[in-house]
């Protein structure tokens, strides 16, 4: 092959990759797979042609939001607005550069920690913006009237009503706008963490249909001895909290991401024991399909997924005593 016809095909794959990811980051839910094609980039260049492209990405975004925000009058306002618009295409940017294995202090450790380096990194990084936004009186005035503007539209038209009265008691004195601020800290950094692990992984399945990447299989998937203490010191401190027994103060907000990941993490392997378990039984795909996908189902359902929130988590830690997978294999 020429070398400019070479020049000229990682000039369109860059393209590619670029204009893919800022479509991806301007629709919606979308936003949180801008970063696939980057990853699929990746892996058929490399970080040489990543690099350029992932900086252009964010160059490209970065001017977008400051076109969209030109109508804001308040300058305090129009500044906030653009740093919402530009703090998840960073972050995931940043998750991005962890997971291909580009760190030099993390290089050669398995993905799963540098997964949670990338977590820890991500917090640290959005610590700061967080309380910059704080500060700003004008943004945070503005975000608090929207919410209570939806929680008056579920609670006003139903005044009087069992179900209003509910939810107002369990909204409690701070309303909606407390209960998702508390909830936001107890669990930004575990979607966060959840969105890097799925976006890594779609972009490696689509390598792998394609013939260009090995996978490893979910039944293979197992969580490090070296967390199960970890995981059992933050469930145990999200029960205290949970039951008011006693208050974590500012530690909380890190417990409760911890933990969230960590008994996810556990709830994967549980699930992939369940694969083991299918395999060995030889139960057909489309019984298999149906178990899962009433699994998803439990989870909708308030009291009764508990059964399926602390089962599969168990399961997956039973495994650090009881090994269920070689006893299968072995079969």
């Amino acid at each position: 092959m020429l070398p400019y016809q070479d020049s000229s095909r990682k000039l369109r794959d860059c393209a590619i990759a670029v204009i893919l990811s800022v479509i991806f980051s301007q629709f919606g839910g979308l936003v949180f797979f801008f970063t696939v094609p980057l990853y699929v980039l990746y892996y058929r260049k490399g970080f040489s042609e990543l690099l350029p492209s992932a900086l252009t990405v964010l160059a490209v975004l970065a001017v977008l939001a400051i076109w969209k925000t030109r109508l804001v009058a308040d300058t305090d306002l129009r500044r906030a607005l653009i740093v919402i618009e530009m703090i998840i295409p960073v972050l995931l940017m940043l998750g991005l550069f962890f997971v291909i294995d580009v760190i030099p202090v993390l290089s050669g450790y398995r993905r799963l920690y540098r997964l949670l380096a990338a977590t820890a990194a991500g917090v640290i990084v959005f610590i700061p913006v967080y309380l910059i936004l704080r500060r700003n009186e004008v943004f945070t005035n503005a975000v608090s009237y929207q919410i209570n503007a939806i929680a008056g539209a579920l609670t006003g038209s139903g005044g009087g009503t069992y179900e209003s009265e509910v939810m107002k008691s369990y909204l409690g004195e701070d309303g909606l706008v407390g209960y998702m601020r508390t909830f936001y800290k107890r669990s930004a950094g575990a979607f966060y963490f959840l969105i890097l692990l799925t976006t890594s992984r779609f972009a490696e399945v689509i390598m792998f249909r394609f013939g260009k990447k090995n996978v490893m299989r979910l039944t293979e998937f197992t969580v490090p001895t070296v967390l199960l203490w970890p995981t059992l010191l933050t469930a145990v401190s999200i029960i205290v909290e949970m039951f008011n027994l006693l208050q974590l103060g500012i530690v909380s907000p890190f417990l409760w991401n911890a933990g969230l990941i960590l008994v996810f993490l556990y709830g994967l392997q549980g699930f992939a024991i369940m694969r083991s378990l299918f395999i060995k039984f030889r139960l057909p795909n489309g019984l298999r399909l149906m178990v899962e996908f009433l699994l998803v189902l439990i989870l909708a359902m308030p009291g009764i997924n508990y059964f399926v929130i602390i089962g599969l988590p168990v399961l997956g830690i039973s495994e650090t005593w009881i090994n269920l997978r070689k006893s299968i294999r072995s079969t």
